[in-house]
């Protein structure tokens, strides 16, 4: 089951994982890299620091594979260094709280505080209702974004 270590994620309809997400920035990549354009627009409305967005999204562009998911040896989309994709690998199990510790320190303090709450808050979920049940719940939660977005693309047009 395509689930990240976090429990918040099902990987397999991932932007990231599917290779959309670098995709859709090598598209981008290509303008930024052959219009000047961009840059002085976005120099001229202070909406970020252009030479900082242009190498991110050049590092994104450069990306030869999709995420594979922090399970599945991969997880280098937006947190490289988690620290739950970390401990589980560590500890030799797949989720937080199949272990003894669980909630532990690491996710009670730190930084990302909003976001531990939530890896809490997800994997006692999945140990009252079972990780295949969980799964097939974030399946759909995920199909229901991509249907509202394409729904809110559709009425925007």
């Amino acid at each position: 089951m395509y689930i990240g270590c976090c429990g918040r994620f099902y990987c397999a309809l991932c932007k990231y994982h599917t290779g959309t997400m670098v995709e859709a920035a090598k598209h981008l990549n290509g303008f930024v890299e052959t219009s000047g354009s961009i840059a002085l627009i976005m120099k001229g409305s202070n909406a970020c620091d252009f030479d900082e967005f242009a190498k991110g999204l050049k590092w994104l562009a450069s990306r030869n594979r999709p995420c594979r998911g922090c399970r599945f040896g991969g997880g280098w989309s937006w947190w490289p260094d988690c620290p739950v994709r970390d401990c589980v690998i560590q500890k030799g199990i797949d989720f937080c709280y199949q272990c003894t510790d669980f909630p532990c320190e690491r996710l009670r303090e730190g930084p990302l505080l909003d976001h531990k709450k939530l890896i809490i808050e997800t994997n006692r979920k999945m140990k009252d209702t079972g990780i295949k049940k969980h799964g097939q719940m974030l399946k759909e939660q995920y199909k229901k974004l991509v249907a509202a977005r394409s729904l809110k693309k559709q009425t925007h047009t």
